[in-house]
């Protein structure tokens, strides 16, 4: 069993990063090659789905700007 990521020795962070190294150019190939063989309609569901929130996120009644110049207001004031 490998070590904890605080444990690595100075061997084994060779050993893991010449891994990579060596894994890498054929991880981006297979990476490209699935991106080039994706259809349209792939790619535009692909797209869809990075547009469209995981989970549904309650609606903020202000962008918090007025809250934020309150905070600074009173900063200002606090350090006259």
């Amino acid at each position: 069993m490998p070590n904890p990521p605080d444990k690595t020795t100075p061997t084994e962070a060779a050993s893991y990063a010449a891994a990579w190294r060596r894994a890498g150019p054929a991880l981006d190939a297979k990476r490209l090659q699935s991106l080039w063989s994706l259809t349209e309609e792939e790619s535009a569901q692909c797209f869809a789905r990075l547009l469209t929130p995981g989970v549904a996120l309650p609606l903020r009644p202000s962008s918090g700007l007025v809250e934020q110049q309150r905070v600074l207001a009173k900063l200002r004031d606090g350090q006259r």
